[in-house]
């Protein structure tokens, strides 16, 4: 048994606790959390003392494991309708560098203290790497066709390697990619699918100000992509409304939804899909918004209107590295406002619950296995992160 200290223990489900005790065993599951004045604390000389922060490892709700052979192909800025074409036409390498990059930036969000991970996935590729890996994954293997005549070919084809991460005992659902490249029709194909199982579902949500255009007018700049790559738009009919509320209602109101990115999602629609789905999760990759559209949404608006908000990085193609401490900090910058505890809930037990991984992560109680992260640095008077920050593991 080890038993760890800190100027301040946040367990996230329960207060802060200062000078707190927390007892894990030699694998890491958590036995205890101790006040220090309790009579059955241990002998002062049995505790690690640290300076800083004691807090669970760190839950990436959104993630592009397969995409980490990219980074740095793309520019920064680009807008997300090019960002989506540069993607498609730079994204081939080889097999063995798409290996060697998985694995590196699956070790690099273990050494950044990510414990768990909610993964996008077109390909069985990365199956090798989680099965290996220290960290917790649930995998989406995410299917797209606008053309209802090729929902049947998309839909099979998503079902072909979902089959091969369940072979592996790897879990993982299949998810729909965004409102703009999924038809009605493949929508209903992936509800039948995973009505018999209750796990997340995620999609990418209003990441660009022309995914609403294309619903509201048929027009824009994703409208025009589409027409570059080839695909038959004729089925397309605009919405007039808003992307979010084509595809909210065809999500499972009974499983968690994570809507990702949201950066020009407005309060009314914010509003509107909380009543329509039950088991709503909005998370946020701000470093990533940053990177293509340099521009977040207002996580204040979220926050205050009592949002279930958790974190995610993106991919390398997006981001100059898989973080969720960094994504935190610069959240921090654009909205000082914040406690770092409200932060921390976020990057932890709020992904950790739209995972369905809550009853392993996110929180210091008794029989999870959450890992131990020393943040330092932390500016405790004011209870804020700063630039300075850093995170070490410690389990």
């Amino acid at each position: 048994m080890r038993f760890l200290s800190a100027d301040i223990v946040f367990p996230i489900t329960r207060k802060p606790i200062l000078n707190g005790i927390l007892a894990v065993s030699a694998n890491g599951v958590v036995a205890d959390l101790l006040l220090p004045e309790d009579e059955n604390a241990p002998d002062s000389s049995r505790i690690e003392r640290f300076k800083g922060v004691l807090c669970p490892g760190f839950v990436n709700a959104h993630c592009h494991l397969e995409l980490s052979h990219m980074k740095g192909r793309i520019p920064m800025g680009t807008g997300l309708p090019r960002f989506l074409t540069e993607v498609v036409t730079k994204r081939n390498s080889s097999d063995n560098q798409k290996m060697e990059a998985m694995a590196k930036a699956d070790a690099e969000m273990w050494k950044n203290g990510i414990q768990a991970v909610g993964d996008i996935s077109n390909t069985a590729d990365s199956i090798a790497v989680k099965s290996e890996s220290r960290i917790i994954y649930h995998t989406f293997v995410e299917v797209f066709s606008l053309d209802p005549a090729k929902s049947r070919e998309a839909f099979d084809n998503g079902l072909a390697v979902l089959k091969q991460f369940k072979e592996r005992n790897l879990t993982a659902t299949m998810a729909p990619h965004a409102p703009y490249s999924v038809s009605s029709e493949l929508f209903g194909l992936i509800s039948n699918e995973t009505s018999a199982y209750h796990g997340p579902t995620t999609i990418h949500n209003q990441e660009t100000e022309s995914e609403n255009e294309m619903f509201l007018s048929g027009s824009g700049n994703l409208m025009e992509v589409f027409r570059g790559f080839g695909v038959n738009l004729s089925p397309f009919k605009p919405t007039g409304t808003s992307s979010v509320r084509y595809s909210v209602p065809l999500l499972d109101s009974d499983r968690n939804a994570i809507l990702v990115h949201n950066t020009f999602t407005d309060a009314a629609d914010r509003n509107w899909a909380q009543t329509a789905l039950k088991h709503l999760y909005w998370c946020t990759c701000p470093n990533a918004n940053q990177y293509i559209e340099n521009r977040i949404p207002n996580l204040t608006e979220w926050n205050d209107n009592g949002s279930n908000i958790c974190v995610g990085t993106d991919s390398l193609a997006s981001n100059h590295q898989l973080s969720i401490l960094e994504e935190l900090k610069t959240i921090q910058r654009q909205f000082p406002q914040l406690h770092v505890g409200e932060l921390l809930k976020w990057g932890t037990c709020t992904g950790a619950r739209a995972l369905g991984l809550d009853t392993k992560t996110g929180s210091f109680e008794k029989g999870k296995l959450p890992g131990v992260l020393l943040l330092k640095e932390v500016d405790l008077a004011n209870e804020r992160l700063t630039d300075r920050t850093s995170v070490q593991r410690l389990i």
